[in-house]
């Protein structure tokens, strides 16, 4: 079912071309807006099909008609689309865990040791299968994005955007600030001062690796920390529960940062001591964005993992 946006024109958005009126009151890219002159529902008033620069009048209908969510079983004699295979047997002792959902996304909780998305060696198991199995997506080619994926040991908010056009839209909120996702982290250690910053730049320690090591020549990487608590392992040992709000979102970033101050996260298998046997202290915990097109903010929560549980704020 194609998805579209309905709008009468007002006196206060009358005088408004097209164009104009999608950028302001839409905040649509002027790539966005290019791809949808040429599609033949992408851009009607009153029902017709009409240029970007039409000049909007009082009264007017303006319809937009985003990208279709299920596009075909097969390829239509085109090139061939993924096709969401259904969620692997051993995903059922893992139920999806709905946070929010509407016409433009999908909000979810992800398990710990869960991978996000399809990719070599995970083509059935993964948390998209199941986003794809909730939205009748199996079997089908479908335009569902992943914005903000989580590694396979981190827990807590995934979204995927229903259409390529929300997506666009998560993704500019993203680099301009207007997503704003918050981290709980439960590091190593105890902490001198009771909030931080690291500013490290990030690369591959080598191509192919799957460690990340902080260095002058990688891409920039901010990580800002608070303490929220403390507390001590199964040994006596400390460790200390941190809130965090990330910059530019590198692969691990908080990993990394983490253990480059001396404080690397509590059952990390990469960057710290984890050897597997306990769950990585990692969990995207809230998610503050603008909705796409207009409809006002919304902020998401998901509940605190187990090894949080000790924190009462």
């Amino acid at each position: 079912m194609k998805r579209r946006l309905e709008f009468t024109v007002t006196r206060e958005t009358a005088g408004k071309t097209v164009r104009r009126f999608l950028q302001e009151e839409l905040s649509f890219s002027g790539h966005q807006i290019s791809r949808l002159k040429f599609q033949e529902e992408g851009i009607r008033v009153d029902g017709k099909k009409v240029y970007v620069s039409h000049v909007l009048r009082e009264g007017e209908v303006l319809t937009v008609g985003l990208t279709e969510q299920v596009l075909r079983r097969d390829t239509e004699g085109g090139r061939p689309g993924k096709i969401w295979e259904a969620p692997a047997p051993e995903l059922s002792k893992y139920p999806l865990q709905v946070l929010y959902e509407d016409s433009d996304l999908l909000i979810v909780n992800k398990p710990a040791g869960m991978v996000c998305h399809p990719s070599p060696g995970h083509f059935s198991d993964t948390l998209a299968n199941q986003a794809a199995a909730h939205l009748g997506g199996t079997g089908t080619a479908m335009d569902m994005r992943v914005t903000g994926r989580l590694d396979k040991d981190t827990s807590g908010i995934v979204t995927f955007a229903r259409n390529s056009e929300a997506a666009a839209m998560i993704q500019r909120q993203r680099e301009d600030g207007r997503l704003v996702k918050i981290y709980l982290a439960l590091a190593e250690g105890r902490f001198e001062q009771p909030e931080g910053t690291v500013d490290c730049p990030l690369r591959r320690e080598a191509p192919g690796s799957p460690r990340m090591i902080c260095a002058p020549d990688g891409k920039d990487a901010r990580t800002f920390y608070k303490v929220l608590a403390e507390t001590e392992d199964s040994e006596g040992k400390p460790r200390t529960l941190l809130a965090c709000r990330i910059e530019h979102g590198r692969t691990h970033q908080i990993r990394v940062h983490m253990a480059s101050i001396g404080h690397p996260l509590a059952g990390d298998p990469l960057y710290g001591n984890g050897n597997g046997q306990e769950t990585m202290g990692l969990h995207a915990f809230r998610l503050s964005f603008q909705k796409p097109f207009g409809q006002g903010r919304i902020e998401i929560t998901a509940e605190s993992p187990d090894w949080a549980a000790f924190y009462k704020g």
